[in-house]
């Protein structure tokens, strides 16, 4: 067999090789090998250059043209050709090398893996490389981490073939990082009927406006097929790369190929910040340009206000905190919590009464306290914390129902039905006054759980209850119902009672003015208000447990406002009386009010504290922008989107409504700051700089 040029049209022109053969001539290497080759052995068997073939009785040359065509001198009488071959060496062709080559290569890894696997030390030879420092603590427990470690050879050679290995390694990843969540395998551990929805919001976007919201680290099509497939850890994360290896190191290429809006660096394509930082509200109600162009101007202090006054960095230095309020805000805001010219909350009021219009009707009231002279501020109403403890009767609701829109202190045009139910009214107020005075703060918890019991926690019910003075109820009871245990016992047992009014003093008006000058006097806590027939509260300072409680216990009434009769009116009526900015202890005019996702309503007691455990599309750190950046640290990242002179206008549409109750819809504002430009952070963000990569910024793993 030779190894020559390509074929040419006719069969004696040239030598058919035949490349697949084992063994070619000996004299291949020098251009002239015989046309016969070797046999399959590697023997050579040529003896002429040619075969003489017999035509009639005449032996004719059978060389090829490619061997010089027919000789001169011709066979010999006996038919043997006259050119005899010198016999050659033959040589393995090029593919028997390769086999050869191929076959003792692969004998001597088949070798060498059976006497690793053998050996006693083998985990330390197959070992691709040492482990990050994260993962040092497993580097002896292989099958933490690989799904076939804990098989032979034969499960070994199955995994290398198993499609499926690589997710399996994932879900072995997944058990001791389970924070990541659910969707942990799914791009940025997101759900994959969001991620379906943000990347067509972002393919709208680019195709009609060319802008993207910032934050929104969307998945391009490609990478999110119907089938929602899910990715491998080890498609971003690789081991064995050495103690020091950095597993979350990911290049700028690596994380553009996937997204639908791919740009060639931070300074040189990325989208601008829409909003970014500015999402919503603050959770405490604070106008920065309010104060720094008016309240700070004229503070008492006589100083310039800086932003670190109030604000500091969290220990990791990530997040910028508020500082207390003992530091921030109670110089200039403490005396309006505990501000004395405001009545406290009346937690308590006992209506005022038509007594006359009652028992010109013949109405079974018994004593009831006058209007005039000492109850002159009293209303016709029922408090929102006394019509929680009235709910806690059967038939209270009926009552309520029928003297809607009624006032009770003017009765003259009431129909028979209405008059009946204020007389219950009355006799359900005395028998709820009357049980407190006898059983104590365990008759308050009973009626609170009966009627709050599904709504608000254990905890909050004993917070209130506890916090009820029954000393003063006593107090209350004595001076406004002096004879409130007789009538009670008699009304409950059938008897009758003989009607009873209260005595006019000798000097009403001395005696107005020494009940509001003992009122006053308290400067917080519980106190009794005469005038207005009143059980009250004022703050004892700032973080008020009792307010806290009686707003938090308020709030879960709103949104809840189908039946305006039910307990959960009731807790919307308590939550407005005590959140309004003009009621004692003020909360409201800092603390803001906001839905969650259920739709129920909380107050934001705190500025907002980011949980550790919490990873968002876009992370920053102060820390070093702020060691950089020193004083000019705040201002050249945000500007104020008005003039400090321009001060803006104590109402805020996006905090309280027109009837000055909190706002309940964070999302709907106006930020006091411009949004984060991308110029400013480019300055330092540059390629030259090497601090442009997407995961100084961004977060992969969401949750």
């Amino acid at each position: 067999m030779s190894e020559g040029p390509s074929h040419a049209s006719s069969f004696d022109e040239n030598d058919y090789s035949r490349p697949n053969q084992p063994w070619q001539c000996g004299w291949a290497a020098e251009g002239h090998a015989c046309p016969l080759g070797p046999t399959k052995w590697g023997l050579c068997r040529s003896a002429h250059e040619c075969t003489p073939y017999k035509n009639g009785d005449t032996w004719f040359c059978a060389r090829t043209k490619a061997h010089g065509g027919t000789c001169d001198e011709g066979p010999l009488p006996d038919g043997t050709c006259c050119k005899q071959i010198q016999k050659c060496q033959p040589t393995r062709s090029v593919l028997s090398r390769r086999g050869v080559v191929s076959f003792t290569v692969f004998a001597s890894a088949i070798a060498l893996a059976f006497i690793i696997l053998g050996s006693p030390n083998r985990q330390n030879l197959v070992s691709p490389g040492d482990l990050t420092s994260q993962h040092s603590q497993v580097i002896d427990r292989c099958e933490d981490c690989h799904a076939a470690a804990a098989g032979g050879l034969s499960d070994w050679t199955h995994a290398s073939f198993d499609a499926t290995v690589t997710q399996r390694q994932s879900d072995l990843c997944l058990q001791c990082h389970a924070e990541l969540g659910p969707n942990a395998k799914q791009p940025h551990g997101r759900n994959p009927e969001l991620l379906v929805e943000l990347t067509r919001q972002q393919v709208e976007r680019l195709t009609s406006e060319r802008q993207r919201t910032d934050g929104e680290l969307v998945v391009a099509k490609t990478m999110l097929p119907q089938s929602h497939d899910a990715l491998s850890c080890a498609t971003c994360h690789r081991e064995h790369r050495g103690n020091n290896a950095d597993l979350t190191r990911l290049t700028n290429q690596q994380c553009q190929v996937c997204h639908v809006d791919a740009f060639h660096s931070f300074s040189d394509g990325h989208p601008e910040f829409t909003t970014y930082p500015h999402e919503r509200r603050t959770r405490l109600y604070f106008d920065h340009v309010s104060h720094f162009g008016k309240h700070f101007a004229v503070g008492e202090s006589g100083r310039d206000r800086k932003c670190n006054d109030c604000h500091q960095p969290d220990v990791a230095g990530r997040y910028m905190l508020v500082k207390p309020f003992e530091l921030t805000c109670a110089e200039c805001h403490s005396h309006q919590i505990h501000d004395d010219t405001t009545l406290g909350i009346a937690v308590v009021a006992i209506p005022s009464l038509d007594v006359e219009s009652l028992r010109n009707n013949a109405r079974e009231i018994g004593q009831w306290p006058s209007e005039y002279p000492f109850h002159v501020e009293a209303t016709g109403t029922v408090s929102p914390i006394l019509r929680i403890l009235l709910h806690s009767y059967e038939g209270y609701a009926a009552i309520e129902e029928t003297l809607s829109g009624v006032d009770v202190s003017d009765l003259r045009d009431a129909d028979s039905p209405q008059l009946l139910a204020a007389e219950s009214l009355v006799w359900f107020i005395k028998g709820a006054l009357y049980d407190i005075v006898q059983s104590g703060h365990p008759e308050i918890h009973r009626r609170l759980t009966t009627v709050l019991g599904t709504n608000v926690s254990a905890q909050q019910i004993t917070m209130l209850a506890n916090s009820y003075p029954l000393t003063m109820t006593i107090e209350m009871q004595q001076e406004w119902f002096s004879s409130l245990r007789d009538e009670v016992e008699s009304k409950r047992s059938g008897n009758a009672f003989a009607h009873q009014t209260e005595d006019a003093p000798a000097d009403p008006g001395l005696a107005i003015q020494v009940e509001r000058r003992e009122s006053d006097m308290v400067a917080s806590g519980w106190y009794l208000h005469g005038s207005s027939l009143s059980l009250r509260y004022r703050a004892n300072g700032h973080a008020d447990p009792l307010l806290k409680t009686l707003l938090d216990v308020g709030s879960v009434g709103i949104g809840n406002r189908s039946d305006a009769l039910s307990p959960q009116e009731t807790l919307h009526a308590l939550f407005d009386q005590v959140a309004s900015p003009f009621s004692a202890g003020r909360c409201t005019k800092c603390h803001s009010v906001e839905r969650g996702q259920d739709g129920r309503a909380h107050v934001n007691w705190l500025a907002y504290r980011r949980p550790l455990s919490e990873h968002r599309f876009t992370g920053f750190s102060h820390a070093p922008h702020v060691t950089l950046l020193r004083e000019e640290a705040c201002a050249e990242c945000h500007s104020f989107n008005k003039a400090p002179g321009d001060v803006a206008s104590l109402f805020r549409p996006e905090f309280v409504t027109s009837n000055w109750l909190p706002a309940t819809n964070p999302h709907d504002f106006t930020s006091d700051f411009e949004p984060m430009s991308r110029a400013s952070c480019a300055k330092c963000h540059s390629n030259d700089s090497g601090r442009d990569r997407c995961l100084t910024c961004h977060n992969y793993h969401v949750r």
